[in-house]
């Protein structure tokens, strides 16, 4: 047997209104319903509860019945309650000030989102964001510790919605002694007799197949693969000339170990890549992440560059 109610707000509101009024017709006034339209849900009201609640009288309108009279203070609880429900609502939907959890691929987080929290201390200060830090940021949204998270546009299911935010350009990060380190623009193909660094993503295959799918796009051969667990550990490796890495992001030169790398944007054919902001597919979002959202954007307009026209080569 289900819990679920069979009744409805309205027609607990049109009952309230009935009882108040004394009349049906008078009711429907208030109400902006047809006559007919509340006399027929306050005879399913009656059905669905198994109880008589008005006696029709042709002359005095209508009166409760003491099933009637149980039911009515009962009733204007239950609306009562729906209203302050609806106000939090629209109290939560109304102001950017409060907490935001926001989850992030963790090779985004770096270049966005310090950012984009610095930006909205300024321009929102009373919205705290938490920030979880992930290399499986769909996680979060199925369990339901964030409302959205800052991702790729890849790996995106009939459960989840994915709104671009910036397409980066793809650039080759190799040391300072590398012969392509002072080339502006190179492609795939030049790089196919270095090894190329990759992240250790065990469990997940997409980061993999996504480096794939660039090269046989681009036309060139996969380079061997050597994989490596961190994000600086990989910088010192390529400024050592161990060999080389692919990114999206503008990184900085200098390494912790006090290497230099150089970033060269790889131009042809490739398969396309956003960065953007990943929910699940029924959310509609608050406005304190509409709010983060509109920062984020600002910032990557700012931190990736538009791709320039591919030069002759």
């Amino acid at each position: 047997m289900s819990n679920r109610p069979e009744f409805s707000l309205t027609q607990l509101l049109y009952f309230v209104t009935i009882a108040e009024t004394e009349n049906i017709s008078e009711a429907a006034t208030q109400l902006h319903a047809s006559q007919s339209a509340v006399s027929s849900a306050m005879q399913r009201l009656e059905r669905q509860l198994g109880v008589q609640l008005l006696l029709r009288q042709r002359t005095k309108g209508v009166v409760l019945t003491p099933s009637g009279r149980l039911l009515l203070d009962d009733a204007r609880k239950i609306l009562r309650q729906a209203r302050e429900l609806k106000d939090y609502s629209s109290r939560l939907q109304g102001t950017t000030a409060g907490h935001l959890d926001v989850g992030s691929c963790w090779t985004i987080t770096p270049f966005l989102i310090p950012r984009t929290l610095a930006a909205l201390a300024l321009s929102r200060p009373g919205l705290k964001v938490s920030v979880h830090d992930t290399h499986t940021p769909n996680d979060l949204l199925r369990d339901g510790v964030c409302e959205l998270v800052v991702t790729y546009g890849f790996a995106t299911t009939e459960e989840t919605r994915f709104t671009e935010v910036v397409t980066p350009p793809l650039y080759a990060v190799v040391g300072e002694r590398h012969p392509l380190a002072t080339a502006t623009y190179a492609t795939l193909d030049e790089f196919a007799d270095q090894p190329l660094l990759m992240f250790n993503l065990s469990g997940t295959n997409v980061h993999y197949n996504y480096v794939q799918g660039v090269f046989r796009k681009s036309k060139a051969p996969m380079p061997p693969v050597i994989q490596v667990t961190g994000l600086e550990s990989m910088r010192s490796l390529v400024s050592a000339g161990v060999g080389f890495m692919l990114t999206h992001h503008p990184h900085p030169t200098e390494t912790l170990g006090g290497g230099r790398v150089a970033l060269v944007e790889i131009v042809g054919d490739r398969p396309h890549l956003a960065i953007g902001v990943k929910t699940l597919a029924e959310t509609r979002l608050s406005r304190r992440a509409l709010a983060f959202v509109e920062s984020l954007r600002a910032v990557a307009e700012q931190v990736y560059a538009p791709i320039p026209a591919s030069p002759v080569r």
